[in-house]
């Protein structure tokens, strides 16, 4: 983050069509400390408000978020110096359609405290003391007909770490230090209700553990083509109590005892070496090798319901059942600067092995761990990934801008998913392009092009259903054997500066000099997805009739974030 300025008080921001921000800096004590704020929002809601009528079946619907960043720091000393910063922000989305009886409200965040101090033992020895909070929260609630679910989940970190950084030489870089985190998870917590009858389902379960680590790192240069960095962490993790774990019988449903851990108590204990190592080969036509391999221990997991067909990724931790993933990564790239270095190019080669990945078993719905543990509906297996990246990209002149394209291929096998056959991972890509382009036509006008263009993401949705004491089941299909519709979109902008300078006479000399004006300000115009793409952000099943009078059907809709959006936004900065 900006450290503020130290001498002088400064206000820049941005008043637009569909978000503004503001920023504030200056000295809390000349030279010696300073403060910077920042906030923005974003108005999105209000736009789709007004573009939907009330008698649309979609009038409720919008999507906006805000957040506000704030620093502090001050020189204790010539060599302390302390630095206290905050972050809080938070997106809101909400989908109605009215005639179908859907709604869906989806609001997620993040709030984050940190307080950090520096010290300087000497020009080539300095520490870094950190102590941080983090507090994540995540809401999916829908409704439908008369039947309303809501889930959340969140996670809770402390977290102590020190780090080192000595350098005896321009050549040598040395790191070392230590982490320690205590997480408090909420990995869902469900509420459910049926026209007027409201589902018991349990009080919200928390997960506790202690995560530490220790590591080293060496980066020298051999000689002046050769730069090696080569490094060792150790790192542990505690699942603690409380915790009630449930023992499973035979059947599915069946429980055969709880057994109780009181607060600290060990539950499971797990512990590895994560080596890593890369280089850098420089040759002599202005290019480079470079080549990296890093094993790594994650304990905290990623998983999705795919029994839903919403985005309801949740954060699950590692317990005496869900191991800690395990993966290694290799890389190697060829870079080349050429044409006086007006152009940087590279090409990259990657792959990834996982191993004990989580999934939730086939048709594991939010309600299943009601009196029970979430990790008894996880299944495990392995996955791995690969693929080549290409960048080009021009730097000097009135034209610049870059080209990047990903080929990726992101793979899963889970012996209690698909038979034990290979599936793709819900994040599977195949083909992800970037191109960036900018003309500066002179002082006055600059204008911008980007597009984007992806493989739609994968999901598992139902391939049949059925009815059953008069309630409707689905049967779903392989995992993840529904591709969604690629993303792709095209933003157009164009910027007009103001006179940055004025000119001015010197007192000393006499002579005109060019002084920066204390106040600037700009016109940015824009349009977000210009050709109007409907890209896909999440699909669901809606159903039409009464399947008791026959009359039954269903159709699976799509969900789509933003349609083409004009803007306009005067920047400014005293």
């Amino acid at each position: 983050m900006n450290e503020g300025n130290l001498k002088k008080f400064k206000v820049k921001g941005g008043i637009g069509a569909i978000s503004s921000r503001l920023t504030v800096e200056g000295p809390l004590k000349k030279d010696r400390g300073s403060f910077v704020v920042s906030a923005r929002r974003t108005y999105i809601d209000l736009l789709v408000k007004a573009a939907i009528s009330d008698t649309s079946p979609f009038a409720g619907s919008g999507y906006f978020f805000y957040d506000l960043n704030a620093k502090l720091n001050y020189k204790l000393t010539d060599k302390d110096r302390i630095y206290l910063s905050a972050y809080y922000g938070k997106d809101i989305f909400s989908f109605k359609d009215n005639e179908g009886g859907f709604r869906v409200d989806m609001p997620w965040g993040n709030g984050i405290a940190a307080l950090r101090w520096n010290h300087l033992f000497s020009s080539k020895l300095f520490l870094n003391t950190t102590l941080s909070y983090s507090d994540y929260n995540f809401e999916f609630a829908s409704s439908q007909d008369e039947f309303r679910v809501a889930l959340t989940s969140g996670i809770r970190d402390y977290t102590a770490k020190v780090d080192f950084s000595y350098f005896p030489n321009p050549k040598h870089r040395i790191k070392w230090g230590a982490l320690y985190t205590y997480h408090d998870f909420t990995p869902t917590s469900l509420s459910a209700q049926d026209d007027t009858i409201t589902f018991i389902t349990g009080a919200a379960q928390h997960l506790y553990s202690h995560e530490s680590a220790i590591y080293a790192l060496d980066e020298f240069d051999v000689n002046d083509q050769l730069r090696i960095n080569v490094g060792l962490r150790y790192s542990n993790f505690a699942h603690v109590g409380p915790f009630d774990r449930y023992i499973k019988g035979d059947g599915i449903s069946t429980l055969d005892s709880v057994v109780k851990y009181d607060r600290n108590d060990i539950i499971a204990f797990y512990q590895g070496l994560e080596p890593r190592f890369s280089f850098r080969y420089l040759l002599p036509d202005n290019s480079a090798i470079k080549a990296g391999y890093a094993y790594n221990y994650q304990y905290v997991h990623l998983v999705t319901l795919s029994a839903v067909s919403l985005p309801t990724d949740i954060w699950f931790p590692t317990t005496d059942k869900a191991k800690p993933e395990q993966g290694f990564q290799t890389s190697i790239g060829y870079f080349r600067n050429f044409d006086k270095d007006r152009y940087e190019a590279s090409v990259e080669v990657y792959y990834k092995g996982m191993k004990n990945l989580i999934e939730f078993k086939e048709g594991a719905l939010p309600g299943d761990n009601v009196n029970d543990n979430t990790d008894n509906l996880l299944v495990y297996g392995d996955g791995w990934a690969y693929g080549a990246e290409f960048f080009l990209k021009k730097t000097e002149g009135a034209f610049t801008g870059w080209i990047g394209y990903t080929w990726a291929k992101t793979e899963r096998r889970f012996p209690d998913i698909n038979e034990g056959n290979v599936y793709p991972a819900k994040y599977d890509r195949r083909h992800d392009l970037t191109l960036v382009g900018t003309y500066k036509l002179n002082d006055t006008w600059t204008f911008s092009a980007s597009f984007i263009y992806a493989t739609g993401n994968t999901l598992t949705l139902p391939a049949s259903w059925y009815v059953q004491d008069q309630n409707l089941l689905f049967q779903y299909g392989p995992r993840n054997s529904t591709r969604m519709a690629p993303y792709h979109r095209l933003d157009l902008s164009a910027t007009r500066y103001g006179k940055q300078y004025k000119t001015k006479t010197d007192p000393t000399t006499g002579q005109d000099i060019q002084v920066k004006k204390a106040y600037r300000s700009n016109w940015s115009f824009s349009i977000y997805n210009v050709y109007n793409r409907l890209n896909p952000f999440f699909l669901y099943v809606d159903n039409d009739g009464d399947f008791m009078s026959g009359n039954f059907s269903l159709s699976v809709k799509q969900v789509s974030l933003f349609p083409i959006i004009p803007s306009a936004t005067w920047n400014f900065e005293f």
